[in-house]
């Protein structure tokens, strides 16, 4: 069940962060990201989710260095279950029709700055001489996936972040996005019609602290 909207997520996450290699393997994803902190990420439902541990586990990276996404009904119950492995935070998967999704202005004075390539879309918002938020959208023709949606804390609670998933939204028009939410940003996205699939926990190889 939402293994379908996973590979989506996965597949549009994966274009926005420059991580395109990455196969099936025992029906889990690797993506071999290659960072000091994060050198593969392994994603998978949970009926996969023995197989994605036991890749980590068994690979050949740094302590620590080894992730996990699953998409979990129960993530507490599946953390439990995928000891040693540590976990690291709970998510959501959400999706939304980009044309159904509410929108709002830039406020003044800030001013939105919109750059697109075939794949990727990126947002600015920029006021007092600096980015006050951004975000990226990847689209593929397996739908968008709205990614690294921030603001800095300087201009927080004034409608930024609603204001740069409009832009998002209608710089890729009509398709079916996904996006994978934290606990902060997930009221946000609900505020603007987006819908739960399903929790998704992220963990890792024990070694190092959280980050």
């Amino acid at each position: 069940m939402h293994e379908e909207a996973l590979t989506r997520w996965q597949r549009g996450w994966s274009a926005s962060r420059g991580w395109t290699d990455y196969q099936q393997v025992d029906d889990v994803t690797v993506v071999r990201v290659g960072e000091p902190q994060r050198r593969v990420q392994y994603v998978a439902t949970e009926q996969n989710a023995t197989a994605a541990a036991h890749l980590a586990l068994t690979d050949c990276h740094p302590p620590g260095t080894s992730w996990l996404t699953i998409a979990t009904d129960d993530p507490d119950r599946l953390a439990a279950g995928l000891k040693p492995l540590e976990a690291i935070r709970t998510q959501w998967l959400m999706t939304i029709s980009l044309a159904e999704q509410a929108t709002y202005p830039v406020p003044a004075p800030y001013i939105l700055e919109v750059s697109e390539t075939p794949s990727v879309i990126d947002v600015r918002i920029c006021g007092y001489g600096e980015v006050a938020a951004s975000g990226r959208m990847a689209v593929l023709h397996t739908g968008a996936v709205a990614d690294m949606i921030t603001t800095d804390p300087a201009h927080r609670r004034r409608g930024l972040a609603r204001a740069v998933m409009t832009a998002l939204a209608q710089a890729a028009s009509t398709r079916t996005a996904y996006l994978s939410a934290s606990p902060d940003g997930r009221p946000l996205y609900e505020s603007l019609g987006w819908t739960t699939l399903i929790p998704v926990l992220v963990a890792r190889t024990a070694g190092t602290s959280p980050t």
